[in-house]
């Protein structure tokens, strides 16, 4: 294992020998490299939102309105999170649906991993769920939230955050003043 921060990072984590090649998308086991973070896209945009550049790589999942992080093996299994949220942590039993990085539509990185990202602190990670599960139960979508996930739909720059546009930007600046302030 490799110490980074707080977090002891598996050897097969960070070797991303896991990762399927081009655009293809594979069934990977959860538990074996890591357990997947299942959150529903609203809650998860709270949590990029709060957590800025700090975060992992994210698998987004447009069909099923859903992203996952994935975080070390085992490290996440006596999560509690709100009830109602549909946060789920995905883990022995379950396989993931694993894009390749030039995969740009269907299941797509919008973070790719790397060998210093591929998995996230499950403490972090856990904390910033927690709080953006509490503000969207607190709040409904506000339209400073539609309008973002409207520009994402549209903008593979910004919504896969790997070339955000200056729009892209200015719309993410001001959700992220509404719902961190």
């Amino acid at each position: 294992m490799v110490k980074t921060s707080s977090l002891e990072v598996p050897s097969a984590g960070r070797s991303l020998e896991w990762m399927p090649v081009g655009r293809t998308v594979s069934l990977r086991p959860a538990g074996q490299w890591w357990d997947a973070v299942r959150v529903p896209r609203e809650i998860a945009l709270v949590a990029l939102g709060g957590l800025s550049r700090n975060t992992g790589a994210v698998i987004e999942d447009p069909g099923g309105g859903t992203l996952y992080w994935l975080v070390p093996a085992g490290q996440a299994a006596d999560w509690q999170m709100p009830e109602g949220a549909r946060i789920a942590v995905l883990s022995e039993a379950a396989h993931l649906a694993v894009p390749g990085p030039q995969r740009t539509a269907g299941p797509h990185w919008r973070i790719p991993p790397t060998r210093s990202n591929a998995l996230m602190d499950p403490g972090q990670l856990h904390d910033a769920l927690a709080r953006a599960a509490a503000v969207v139960a607190k709040e409904p979508p506000d339209e400073a939230y539609k309008a973002l996930c409207a520009h994402y739909d549209e903008c593979p720059g910004c919504a896969h955050d790997t070339a955000p546009c200056t729009h892209g930007r200015q719309l993410r600046q001001a959700w992220v003043a509404v719902r961190w302030s």
